[in-house]
């Protein structure tokens, strides 16, 4: 389906504007929203928003450790970091048994945030956390040329069709005081789960808001985003279809050059210790290949498999931005915890999300 494929390179061009991308690719408008809002989803495909957390005031933080408990007991407390201590995504890793966990957070809370981490390991939740903090983490563009957009999968030749994405690494600066406000972080939340097109009415019903109070954040927030891309997950038995898999290595050019030109990896992220880390979905009938082309062409790398029903992505965290600045949550949370851990409450397991 050619005309998916121009929609979709002209979206992360001009952004889910229909009118832009019709101007764009010569496609009406009425299929242009057809293609976003029905055909896309069909096929497990997704448009998102790339935020610059530097810019909200955020540093991210990488923490691994091991679980003092059973996996599905902490992927809980996770889930609840993820609504109100900062957590951006985590995930379990099955090769080391341990967790990867993301949080952003100011960097004026580094203090209390190393506390509290603490406090979990004295608590016996986690054991031998290792935390650093991340130069950058982001989503990668699409790469529409290698998907077929007729039946939802991947087209990879590893020998014929091979180019990498031209995407410069881009490191994230905290600010120490953002120019926004929460309705700001209420629209770039919105943008990060669903962003297929761009409706001022609907965002305006949503947030409970005037159309001109949105349409005057949204030119405010524009600048707070880095470009949009479209993400893939199967709709259907993905643990049947794909395989999920961190790929770890050092941070040399070669190394990322490889790894941006496989398709379906669709994130990335870079620690200030030298490590880069490559996220990838891959079609598990291509496994193989994949693998074998990776240990090819990137001389040392480490492969982790990720359990997709102990893993969560979680949006901007606009509840804790109060008042003209991100508040402090940690001062609480020790207590919060403590009263989560006495409930004890029946924690059974739950479906497997989006990575």
């Amino acid at each position: 389906m050619e005309e998916a494929r121009r929609v979709v390179k002209a979206l992360m061009r001009v952004g889910p504007r229909l009118t832009e991308i019709s101007k764009a690719t010569g496609v009406p408008i009425s299929t242009v929203r057809y293609i976003l809002q029905k055909r896309l989803p069909k096929l497990g495909l997704s448009v998102h928003a790339s935020i610059n957390y530097g810019a909200l005031g955020l540093q991210r933080y990488l923490v691994r450790f091991k679980g003092g408990y059973p996996a599905h007991y902490i992927s809980r407390l996770l889930d609840i970091f993820g609504e109100s201590f900062y957590l951006d995504y985590y995930t379990y890793l099955m090769t080391d048994k341990e967790f990867l966990a993301v949080f952003a957070l100011p960097p004026i809370y580094e203090k209390e945030f190393f506390e509290f981490l603490s406090t979990m390991e004295a608590l016996g939740l986690i054991e031998s956390p290792d935390v650093c903090r991340l130069t950058y983490m982001r989503p990668l563009p699409f790469m529409a040329e290698f998907f077929d957009f007729s039946n939802g999968v991947w087209v990879q030749d590893w020998v014929n069709r091979t180019y990498a994405r031209d995407l410069p690494e881009a490191p994230e600066y905290p600010v120490l005081r953002p120019r926004i406000d929460r309705i700001d972080l209420m629209i770039l939340s919105e943008l990060q789960e669903n962003a297929a097109a761009i409706k001022y009415t609907e965002f305006a019903r949503r947030l409970g808001v005037s159309r001109q109070t949105i349409s005057k954040h949204f030119k405010h927030v524009k600048r707070l985003i880095n470009f949009y891309t479209v993400f893939w997950f199967p709709p259907m038995n993905p643990e049947l279809v794909i395989s999920p898999i961190i790929v770890k290595t050092k941070a040399e050019k070669d190394s990322r050059r490889v790894l941006l030109s496989v398709p379906f990896a669709f994130n990335e992220f870079r620690s200030e210790r030298g490590e880069y880390y490559a996220m990838l979905l891959i079609p598990s009938v291509g496994l193989y290949s994949t693998l074998k082309f990776l240990h090819e062409h990137i001389s040392q790398l480490e492969l982790e498999f990720q359990d997709m029903e102990y893993s969560g992505k979680f949006k901007l965290q606009y509840g804790l931005f109060k008042e003209g600045s991100w508040i402090n949550v940690f001062e609480t949370a020790v207590d919060r915890l403590i009263e989560i851990i006495q409930k004890k409450e029946s924690i059974g397991r739950r479906p497997r999300r989006e990575l």
